[in-house]
């Protein structure tokens, strides 16, 4: 009878385990290896204004896309609860009362050939030796292991997540973030909370599903009948109105209900 009981209790652990797992994993491939982590519970956010030396930040730009950055974490924590999923962050300058400057700021032009050392070169300029001593440090100095670095950009350019997968260097890349931009490349404003809750989903797992050098126009046409109001294919002025569908809830774990389709939005970009 004692070893019934004993053997009983076995597998009831097996079976815990194994659903703490299936919220954790999802697809459980290697783009799930970065300081991101889990959009869950408290994320540390850590932001920074970069410039070149003729073109400063002025304090109500400034103000502005702070503004943007909180309303997009308040959106990301509405839609969080929508899937029962805890999250709050909590946010902090990376040096304090300072921009940091570079010589100059390239532009992001969508074609997934932009520079991707940016985290790197920012923490470097705030005192550290790369991405996983920021990274270190950071987690001790906030005591959460999930953090992610948002920069903002004095420049025009398209937006874009800074992603780490595993087999990359830890020492650039490891501490991973978005790069926001102040307009589009074109010189013309842009939806900036929408896409700062955009990017930041990407690097915690999520996919575009609009059309990119990466995503195909069939992947697109599918989720717009499928998803047509999910931040992952389009991005808007009117938050009330974009979501973070079953997809895209999947692939953050927030959504462990896998549907067959899911797997085919996988873009050229995230491969396995």
């Amino acid at each position: 009878m004692g070893n019934y009981r004993k053997k009983i209790i076995e597998l009831f652990s097996l079976l815990l385990s194994l659903a703490g797992f299936s919220l954790t994993a999802q697809p459980g491939d290697r783009w799930k290896a970065g300081s991101a982590g889990e959009l869950r519970d408290t994320v540390q956010t850590v932001y920074c204004f970069v410039e070149i030396e003729n073109n400063p930040w002025s304090f109500s730009e400034k103000a502005t896309m702070l503004a943007s950055l909180h309303e997009s974490q308040q959106w990301l924590i509405s839609q969080a609860n929508r899937w029962k999923t805890p999250l709050y962050f909590h946010t902090d300058e990376l040096v304090e009362g300072r921009n940091i400057l570079f010589d100059s700021i390239s532009s992001g032009t969508g074609s997934g050939k932009e520079r991707v050392d940016w985290i790197g070169n920012v923490v470097k300029k705030a005192g550290y030796r790369n991405a996983r001593h920021a990274y270190r440090k950071m987690s001790k100095k906030y005591h959460n292991k999930k953090l992610h670095v948002v920069v903002f950009a004095r420049a025009d350019g398209i937006s874009y997540a800074l992603r780490y997968a595993k087999g990359m260097s830890k020492k650039k890349y490891f501490l991973e973030g978005i790069l926001v931009y102040q307009r589009y490349d074109n010189g013309a404003g842009m939806p900036v909370t929408s896409i700062i809750a955009h990017e930041i989903l990407h690097i915690y797992g999520a996919w575009d599903l609009y059309t990119t050098y990466a995503q195909t126009r069939e992947k697109h046409t599918k989720a717009t009948e499928l998803y047509p109001d999910d931040i992952m294919l389009r991005v808007g002025y009117d938050m009330e109105i974009l979501k973070v569908d079953r997809l895209t809830a999947w692939l953050l774990g927030w959504n462990t209900q896998e549907e067959e389709i899911f797997e085919w939005f996988r873009p050229g970009d995230y491969s396995k």
